[in-house]
């Protein structure tokens, strides 16, 4: 039995780690995807693509920084014209500045951490 049977549910972050497996479970319990990450990290993208495959569901993939607004849009967009629709958001994308302290970040560190886990979080599927 699955708990999403024929829903559509977008994962930001999607290309490893966290967002890769929010993408497998959600696709075992019968949701198909749209994948979103950064075009960097599109080798990852592809595997987690694959591995939501094997399950039987459907997944397309997108290239946005979650910073981005009309790029996210643009890929949430794309997904939904080709699935049909959108029922669950996962805002997963987020970093952990340079690995230190926030008292040893730099400016710019600081407010890329700032602008991918906080502003980037927003809703931004309210627009959609």
């Amino acid at each position: 039995m699955t708990r999403l049977p024929e829903r559509v549910a977008v994962v930001t972050g999607a290309a490893g780690g966290v967002g890769r497996a929010h993408c497998r479970r959600l696709s075992e319990e019968g949701a198909d995807i749209i994948a979103i990450d950064l075009a960097e990290n599109a080798d990852g993208l592809a595997a987690t693509a694959a591995e939501v495959e094997r399950t039987g569901r459907r997944c397309i993939t997108g290239f946005a920084d979650v910073c981005d607004l009309p790029a996210v849009e643009e890929a949430v967009h794309t997904g939904v014209a080709q699935l049909g629709r959108l029922d669950v958001v996962v805002a997963n994308a987020g970093v952990y500045a340079d690995n230190a302290p926030a008292w040893e970040l730099t400016d710019e560190s600081w407010q890329r951490a700032l602008d991918v886990n906080l502003t980037g979080g927003r809703p931004w599927w309210t627009s959609i």
